[in-house]
C-alpha cells in the first residue's frame, strides 16, 4: 500500500484504533468494578459498529457525490472520524479514571470534557455513557 492510499484510509484506521482502545478499557473497567454485563457490552459493540459504518458512509459520499454532480470540498470521512475520535478519547479517559482514581486529576488536566468538546460544558449524554461501557 502506497503512502497516498494509506492516507485515504487513515481516518478509518485511526477510528478503529480508538474504538479498540475504548472497548479494551471499557471491558477492563467493567471487570475491575464488578459491573460486567453482556447486554451492555453487546449494545456498546453495536454503537462501535455504527461508528465504523458512519466513517464508511463518509467515504461513500465522497466517492459517489461527484457522480451525481454534488460538489463538496469537505473531507466527510475525516470530519466524521475526527468527531468519533474525540468522543472515544473522552470515553477512554473516563474508563482509565474510574479504573485508577489517582489518574483522574492528571488526565482531567489534559482531557477535560470542556477541552474535548467546549459546546457540551461537561454534560454527558446518554450516548456517551453507554459508549463507555463497551
Amino acid at each position: 500500500m502506497k503512502g497516498g492510499e494509506i492516507m485515504k484510509v487513515g481516518p478509518l484506521i485511526v477510528v478503529i484504533i480508538f474504538i479498540t482502545f475504548d472497548i479494551g478499557t471499557g471491558w477492563l473497567k467493567a471487570l475491575s468494578t464488578g459491573t460486567a454485563d453482556s447486554s451492555i457490552m453487546r449494545k456498546g459493540l453495536f454503537h462501535k459498529l455504527a461508528e465504523i459504518l458512519a466513517v464508511l458512509f463518509g467515504y461513500t459520499c465522497e466517492l459517489v457525490f461527484p457522480l451525481v454532480d454534488i460538489k463538496t470540498s469537505i473531507p466527510l470521512a475525516a470530519g466524521i472520524a475526527t468527531y468519533i475520535v474525540i468522543m472515544e478519547t473522552a470515553s477512554i479517559v473516563e474508563n482509565l479514571a474510574i479504573m485508577n482514581p489517582a489518574l483522574a486529576d492528571i488526565l482531567s488536566k489534559f482531557f477535560s470534557k470542556e477541552k474535548l468538546n467546549p459546546d457540551e460544558k461537561g454534560e454527558q449524554t446518554n450516548e456517551n455513557q453507554s459508549g463507555s461501557s463497551s
